[in-house]
């Protein structure tokens, strides 16, 4: 039983970590479309942004989080939100 539960929270830490790296390459794309001077920059930069995005909403739901864990997914999720709509 206790390999099953180590297992299990094993897989919810990685999938955590997954919408984790994806909000930060999200937000490093926003951040990325602002300093560039080019256009086709911009739009590829806001698009992977997006897609993370809603990679990030869609999946952040699935996970058993701690109280601190959701409230740090939900910040970078606005502050990603909050950027994307600067660049909008």
């Amino acid at each position: 039983m206790d390999s099953n539960r180590i297992r299990a929270e094993r897989h919810n830490t990685a999938s955590v970590g997954l919408v984790t790296d994806q909000l930060g390459s999200g937000i490093k794309c926003c951040e990325v479309a602002l300093a560039s001077g080019s256009a086709s920059v911009w739009e590829r930069k806001i698009k992977h942004a997006q897609k993370a995005h809603d990679t990030a909403l869609r999946f952040v739901h699935r996970f058993n989080l701690s109280e601190h864990e959701a409230q740090r997914i939900s910040q970078r999720i606005t502050h990603l939100k909050t950027l994307l709509e600067e660049l909008k």
